[in-house]
């Protein structure tokens, strides 16, 4: 259990330790975004830095960013922090009233985060080989998300959720991870375009994500 007495003394707002450019970070980023949420102090830490507030917390040696404080809670599981920030802040709601629809967004998220974000990360670190295998496994998988924006809005649905917030941060990189996507995506690409319009999007990037999508 973390020590977050000196730090709930400290702290009236939720605080959220975040890469500058990650991709888990920058979902999380977007949640705030979307919730509107005022008093956000957003601290970015690239790998190798230090700080004395995440110090004093021993997080599990598995934690990486982004990290939540809220309080006497601390969170370092990206899954959890979405869905507290959107209990926490129900206004607007991000994720489906109807049980099976909330299942689904589930799963949704965690094939991203555990999948096309893990090819993401292969293809920025990886062996050439690697990276190329990675390439093709992240182009097919990507493609094969039109079915669920061709009819809608957004995903499977007209209303923004949490599973728009997962793709978001994903399909910026696009380009940058030398994923070309063929014509038969276009309509994925229509729904990316309102995403990246959304103001919420736009105040989410940093400096260095917004070259990504240049």
């Amino acid at each position: 259990m973390a020590d977050t007495g000196i730090l709930a003394n400290r702290r009236a707002v939720v605080t959220v330790f975040s890469r500058p450019s990650g991709l888990l970070s920058h979902m999380v980023r977007l949640l705030m975004q979307e919730k509107n949420i005022a008093n956000v102090d957003v601290q970015f830490l690239k790998p190798g830095d230090g700080n004395e507030d995440l110090a004093s917390l021993r997080l599990d040696a598995r934690a990486d960013l982004p990290v939540l404080i809220d309080r006497n809670l601390v969170l370092s599981d990206t899954r959890t922090i979405l869905e507290y920030v959107d209990e926490r802040f129900p206004h607007p709601p991000l994720m489906p009233i109807d049980p099976t629809e909330r299942a689904q967004a589930r799963q949704a998220i965690e094939l991203i985060r555990t999948d096309y974000y893990q090819q993401a990360a292969i293809i920025e670190t990886g062996t050439a080989a690697k990276v190329r295998a990675a390439r093709k496994e992240l182009q097919a998988a990507v493609t094969g998300l039109v079915g669920g924006v061709e009819k809608t809005k957004f995903w499977m649905s007209d209303e923004f959720s949490l599973v728009d917030c997962a793709l978001a941060p994903l399909l910026w990189r696009i380009k940058a991870l030398g994923v070309k996507l063929p014509a038969s995506a276009a309509p994925l690409q229509e729904y990316a375009d309102r995403l990246f319009a959304r103001p919420a999007f736009v105040a989410s990037l940093t400096e260095i994500e917004q070259e990504m999508g240049a």
